[in-house]
């Protein structure tokens, strides 16, 4: 049998490259581990902090009154509320001429009785009965739609009312919605503003960081594949 024997010689530069590269990989190797110290995550913006304010401190507790405004009724003290000062005065007004118009009338029932010579009899007691009885009916059917017209006109007051502040709360809500909403998207904007440049600041951590690891693999390739 026959032997043989190759031998290759490595050029010094490329000895010289190898020694230096193997020599950058250690000290790559034993630095510590180095954690990023920056922001990564952007708070809340201050407008986005002042959207919250108005709707937790403005639109939240006006619509509680919103909700009892919507609530309300008509009952007997809204009633005496919402009822017309002047009710009894035209109530009596009225009673007066009435029984004015009642005596009137009286009189001129007697002054016919005397005039036909019954005056005092059955017939005009039965006629004064009577008349008492119409005067009064008519007393409390006019006292009665007086007051029924003094209720329904309070309780059309106090509807216009109710819808006016009904009106005006939700008004007021929907024009602190808007400047809610209006805050809360700039200041969304805001914030993505400062997010995007915090992930730029990590980013160029971490490329800082891996540079040097980076450089040594690049050397590493360009060594495994040169033809010696």
């Amino acid at each position: 049998p026959s032997q043989s024997s190759t031998s290759y010689d490595i050029p010094a530069y490329f000895k010289e490259i190898q020694e230096r590269t193997l020599r950058k990989g250690e000290t790559e190797f034993a630095k510590p581990y180095q954690a990023y110290q920056g922001q990564r995550i952007a708070g809340l913006d201050p407008m986005e902090t002042q959207a919250a304010g108005i709707y937790q401190n403005q639109i939240l507790p006006q619509s509680g009154q919103l909700a009892g405004i919507g609530a309300q009724t008509y009952d007997s003290a809204t009633a005496a509320t919402y009822a017309n000062p002047y009710q009894n005065q035209v109530i009596s007004g009225a009673l007066g001429d009435l029984e004015e118009a009642y005596g009137q009338t009286q009189k001129g029932m007697n002054a016919q009785a005397i005039g036909a010579g019954a005056f005092g009899g059955e017939r005009q007691g039965i006629e004064n009965v009577l008349g008492r009885e119409r005067y009064l009916d008519t007393v409390g059917d006019t006292s009665a739609r007086l007051r029924q017209a003094g209720f329904e006109s309070g309780a059309n007051r106090f509807a216009q009312d109710r819808a006016t502040q009904l009106q005006s709360a939700q008004s007021q809500i929907g024009a602190l919605g808007q400047s809610s909403a209006g805050l809360q998207q700039f200041g969304a904007q805001a914030r993505g503003i400062e997010q995007a440049g915090l992930a730029e600041g990590y980013r160029d951590f971490i490329e800082e960081k891996e540079y040097g690891a980076g450089q040594i693999k690049q050397m590493i390739g360009a060594l495994s594949g040169a033809p010696i």
